[in-house]
């Protein structure tokens, strides 16, 4: 049977740096793995995912909402997971604070934007990331994408723009 798995996850920008968090090597899922701020939706955030999102990001950084600016859904990506759909919605969003907080999840670093994708380990993760530092603040529509692998079983994504159904009345 497959089931489906919520996520939201954050990348805050301050000056040429964004937030990423090295995971506890106690996690059970992909200990070490450097990731964005974020985890899943609560059921009670199952239709809004931007409020699963700054929950996490307080939750894990301490940094509040009046402390973020811009904060927009750039993508939703969506992949298959063994017996499991993920579907992870991706905000940016940008911050003048440096300060954060220690937390369960793992250790929180500020990643100069140049050598970010050398970090992080999720090839979701990775795909949207090096996709927003080539055009970062020119997309202005939430973009699709569904993780999958190539010949050379390198792994990979098409991106869609989610059009609002409005525009065809």
């Amino acid at each position: 049977m497959v089931k489906f798995r919520n996520i939201a996850t954050a990348f805050l920008i301050r000056d040429n740096d964004i937030l990423l968090m090295k995971r506890s090597d106690k996690k059970e899922i992909k200990p070490g793995f450097w990731s964005g701020v974020g985890g899943h939706l609560e059921c009670e955030e199952i239709n809004n995912p931007r409020a699963a999102c700054l929950r996490e990001i307080y939750e894990e950084t301490g940094i509040r909402e009046n402390q973020i600016s811009d904060l927009k859904l750039k993508y939703i990506v969506l992949r298959r997971w063994f017996d499991e759909i993920v579907i992870n919605y991706m905000y940016f969003g940008r911050t003048i604070t440096s300060h954060v907080i220690e937390n369960d999840e793992g250790t929180l670093h500020w990643i100069n934007k140049d050598s970010v994708l050398s970090h992080v380990s999720f090839d979701a993760l990775s795909l949207t990331l090096a996709h927003y530092l080539e055009y970062g603040d020119s997309i202005d529509n939430v973009l699709t994408g569904i993780v999958t692998t190539d010949e050379s079983n390198k792994s990979v994504t098409n991106w869609n723009t989610l059009q609002d159904m409005k525009d065809r009345i």
